[in-house]
């Protein structure tokens, strides 16, 4: 498999003109959804909630070709892009940061959203990510390749939330992606009217740390062309270990649903999201059920 990935970015750097990138990988991704059913089936079952069967039907090439458009920006990037991208309500995260040191950007798989991180680093930020590991190690080290190298990444794996909180009490910025449960069940809830599993592993993480979250959003504008989208921070609340987590998620939910819904095919999850449709992927039930001292001790492997 690595080496087919490889393949593909060698043709894509060296043979494929830049200005041919963008509508090759559109074709590969409308010849996708024709010739696998599978992968069409998924993309269409993840976007009917948001627009109807019909629509679904109609977007799914052009969700699959701005995934792979995105892949081209993440291993072929441009080296001005995070420089060159414009930051909407930065101020938003500047305030939180100068005021709490400690803050989680928190956002969701849409648009390019690998690249929120780097636009923090040209901002001056120390940084860390938390990332979900894949099945292959030399994978792995190849994507790792292409992140950028002054952000310190931790994988999403036991211990974790220990490694995310660490990072926060020495003053980086923390930066996950909240809308797809690795290694939990997470938390049912309703998003568009269709019920859904939400992580809870990025809330239990602030909640522990007493970090303020800020929402951000990473919007394709054009192809090669994005916009960064920071919200009003999502401060520490009051209330039982339990509550707090659900209250912050509730908030960032409400977020979630109004991307979603203005910009579906940009929404880069190619796997099962709804409830109906998801296979069981183990929230810890610890840290739903047991008490608050067990839960923080539980949190520690829920990154």
């Amino acid at each position: 498999m690595l080496i087919l990935y490889r393949f593909f970015k060698f043709v894509f750097r060296y043979l494929v003109p830049p200005s041919l990138r963008y509508p090759f990988v559109r074709g590969i991704g409308r010849l996708v959804c024709r010739l696998n059913k599978g992968r069409r089936e998924v993309i269409v079952g993840n976007l009917t909630p948001l627009v109807g069967k019909e629509k679904a039907m109609m977007m799914a090439p052009e969700l699959l070709g701005n995934f792979l458009m995105t892949a081209v920006d993440f291993f072929c990037i441009r080296a001005d892009l995070p420089k060159t991208t414009p930051v909407e309500n930065w101020g938003h995260l500047d305030k939180a940061y100068r005021k709490t040191k400690r803050v989680i950007a928190v956002t969701a798989h849409l648009g390019h959203w690998e690249l929120g991180l780097p636009c923090l680093v040209e901002k001056g930020y120390t940084i860390s990510g938390l990332y979900a590991p894949y099945r292959e190690d030399n994978i792995v080290r190849w994507i790792m390749g292409h992140r950028n190298s002054d952000v310190q990444w931790i994988p999403s794996t036991r211990g974790a939330a220990e490694a995310c909180i660490d990072a926060l009490e020495k003053g980086r910025i923390l930066g996950i992606v909240a809308d797809i449960p690795f290694g939990e069940r997470g938390r049912k809830t309703v998003i568009a009217g269709h019920t859904a599993r939400l992580p809870l592993g990025p809330w239990a993480i602030a909640v522990r740390a007493q970090a303020t979250v800020v929402p951000a959003f990473i919007i394709r504008e054009k192809p090669g062309h994005y916009r960064a989208i920071i919200h009003e921070p999502i401060a520490p609340m009051e209330g039982s270990f339990r509550r707090q987590m659900e209250q912050m998620q509730d908030v960032f939910r409400g977020h979630l649903e109004r991307y979603l819904l203005s910009y579906p095919t940009q929404w880069g999850v190619l796997q099962a999201f709804w409830d109906s449709a998801s296979s069981p992927q183990g929230i810890p039930a610890e840290l739903e059920e047991a008490s608050p001292r067990q839960r923080s001790a539980s949190a520690n492997a829920s990154g």
